[in-house]
C-alpha cells in the first residue's frame, strides 16, 4: 500500500465512523484525488473579463423593471427562499451560530429574514417557504428561533468534511469537532438533492430557488429580479456589483472559453494576484446572491455534470497547517449553458464579515423598511456612499476586553452621516455619540480615552 492509498484509507475510516454516506466519502476522496493532480491556479491569460454580452444591467431602467416586477409577482408561488445557515459568529467577537447573534434592532439575523418571509406572504398574498442550509452546529439553535415563528420553513443538513494536514493531506485527529468543518457554500446543491428536498419541491410545482448568505440581509427576494430569469429563461443568475478598492480581494466573473466563470483570488496564483485585484479589469465582483432554476440543477446532479472548482484554504489550527477543500456556490455558473451575471446596485449587499461590519449594521446609517428589508437610510446624504468604512485597530479589538465593553451602547452611536472612521487604541465610547465625514481616534501607547456622551466629531482628528 502506498503512502496515499493509507491517507486515503485514513480519510475514508474516518468519514465513515462519522456517519457520512458512501457517496459523499467518495466525493471528497476525488476533490483530493484532483486536488494533487491538478494546478490550484487558473492563468489569468486564459480569462477575460465578462463582457455586457454576459452581464444584465437592467436596474437603473424603471419602466423595464415594472414590467419584470410584474411578471415576477405573477410567478412567485413557483419559487422558494434558501438561505446558507451553517456559519458560526466567531469572526464578529461571538460563539454562538451567526444567525442567532443580534443584528439589528433587538433582532436577531434569523428573526429578521422569517419576518421578510412572513412580509412577503402579508403584502403578496402568497406563501412563499423559507428553506434554511443548517449545519451541525447551527440546527439545533436555529429551530428554537424557527418554532416562534408562523412562517413556513424547511431545513436540510449540509455536509462535513475532514480537514487535511496541509503536508501529507492526511485527515486532522485532534478527537474534537475542529476536525470537521463545512466543505464551503457549493455543497448546497449536493445536499438540497442528498436531503430528498429538491425532488420534493419540485415535486410540489417550485420552479425557482433564490439562495443567499444569511448574513447579508440586504439579499431579499425581488420579484422584478424574479421576473427577469422568468422571462429570459435562465438556468442561473448571479447578482454581482461594481467593485471597489475594499473589494480587490472578491470573486470575479470571467469568462473562459467561450463561457461565464467565477474566478476566486484563492484559484489565482499567488505572484498575480495583484493583476486579479485590479478592479479596472475586473469590474464586478460576485455578491453570492443565485437565483436557479431547479429542474436545471436536478439534471446537472443526476448527470454529474456540476463541477465546481476545488478551492484549497490553508489556515493554522493548534498550531498545525491544514488545509481545507472547499467549493464556491457562484462557481455553478460555469455548469449551466443558459446563465448569466445581472449587475445590481450595491444596496442589495452588506455582507457582516467582521466586527466593523456588525456595528455598522447595528447603526442608524441604515434601517429596516416596512417588509424587514435593509435598505440605506433615506437620512444619509446622497454624498455618501451606501454604508460608512470603519476600522477598529488590533489594539481596539484585541485586548482582553470584550467589543461590548468598550461601547456604553454601540448601537447608539450615529454613523448617518459619517463617510469613514478608524479608531485606534485603547477608546471607550459612552452613548449618543455622532460621526460625521472623516474621523480618526487615537490614542498613543500606554493612553486611555474616553469619548463623553453627547460628542459630536466631524471632520477630525480625536482628541
Amino acid at each position: 500500500m502506498t503512502m496515499f492509498n493509507w491517507i486515503e484509507e485514513a480519510i475514508r475510516n474516518k468519514m465513515v465512523a462519522r456517519g457520512l454516506a458512501e457517496s459523499r466519502v467518495e466525493s471528497f476522496l476525488d476533490n483530493v484525488r484532483r486536488m494533487r493532480r491538478q494546478s490550484p491556479y487558473i492563468p489569468l491569460d486564459k480569462v477575460s473579463a465578462a463582457s455586457d454580452e454576459f452581464i444584465f444591467k437592467i436596474g437603473r431602467d424603471r419602466q423595464q423593471v415594472a414590467e419584470l416586477e410584474s411578471v415576477g409577482k405573477s410567478v412567485l408561488s413557483k419559487v422558494v427562499v434558501i438561505k446558507l445557515n451553517g456559519g458560526r459568529s466567531t469572526t464578529m467577537g461571538g460563539d454562538v451560530p451567526k444567525g442567532v447573534l443580534e443584528a439589528k434592532g433587538g433582532q436577531s439575523y434569523l428573526e429578521i429574514i422569517l419576518r421578510q418571509v412572513k412580509a412577503i406572504s402579508e403584502t403578496w398574498q402568497v406563501d412563499v417557504p423559507l428553506v434554511l442550509m443548517n449545519s451541525f452546529f447551527t440546527h439545533g439553535p436555529t429551530m428554537d428561533v424557527v418554532s416562534r415563528f408562523d412562517v413556513p420553513v424547511k431545513t436540510f443538513g449540509q455536509t462535513q468534511v475532514p480537514r487535511l494536514l496541509a503536508d501529507t493531506l492526511a485527515p486532522m485527529e485532534s478527537g474534537t469537532d475542529q476536525d470537521w468543518v463545512p466543505p464551503g457554500h457549493g455543497d448546497v446543491y449536493a445536499s438540497l438533492q442528498e436531503s430528498g428536498l429538491l425532488e420534493r419541491l419540485l415535486a410540489e410545482g417550485y420552479k425557482w430557488a433564490f439562495i443567499s448568505n444569511l448574513d447579508n440581509l440586504a439579499a431579499s427576494l425581488e420579484p422584478w429580479i424574479l421576473g427577469l430569469v422568468a422571462t429570459h429563461d435562465l438556468d442561473f443568475l448571479l447578482e454581482v456589483t461594481d467593485r471597489t478598492e475594499a473589494d480587490r480581494k472578491g470573486g470575479a466573473l470571467v469568462v473562459r472559453n467561450g463561457h461565464l466563470e467565477l474566478l476566486e483570488i484563492a484559484q489565482v496564483d499567488p505572484i498575480r494576484q495583484d493583476e486579479f485585484m485590479d478592479i479596472a479589469r475586473f469590474t464586478v465582483f460576485n455578491t453570492n446572491n443565485v437565483w436557479i432554476d431547479l429542474d436545471a440543477l436536478m439534471k446537472v446532479l443526476v448527470d454529474k455534470s456540476l463541477d465546481l472548482p476545488i478551492i484549497q484554504n490553508y489556515k493554522t489550527v493548534n498550531g498545525v497547517m491544514i488545509v481545507q477543500l472547499e467549493t464556491a456556490m457562484g462557481a455553478a455558473i460555469g455548469s449551466f449553458p443558459r446563465s448569466k451575471g445581472l449587475n445590481v446596485s450595491r444596496d442589495r449587499f452588506f455582507p457582516t464579515k467582521k466586527i466593523e461590519d456588525l456595528f455598522v449594521l447595528q447603526s442608524d446609517a441604515c434601517v429596516l423598511d416596512a417588509m424587514n428589508r435593509l435598505k440605506r437610510n433615506p437620512a444619509r446624504p446622497e454624498s455618501l456612499s451606501l454604508m460608512p468604512t470603519v476600522t477598529f485597530d488590533n489594539v481596539f479589538l484585541d485586548s482582553p476586553l470584550k467589543i461590548s465593553e468598550r461601547f456604553e451602547d454601540s448601537s447608539s452611536i450615529s454613523l448617518v452621516r459619517a463617510n469613514d472612521l478608524k479608531v485606534s487604541g485603547n477608546v471607550f465610547f459612552e452613548r449618543d455619540v455622532r460621526i460625521e465625514g472623516n474621523v480618526l481616534i487615537e490614542t498613543g501607547a500606554g493612553e486611555t480615552l474616553i469619548i463623553p456622551r453627547g460628542t459630536v466629531l466631524a471632520e477630525r482628528r480625536y482628541p
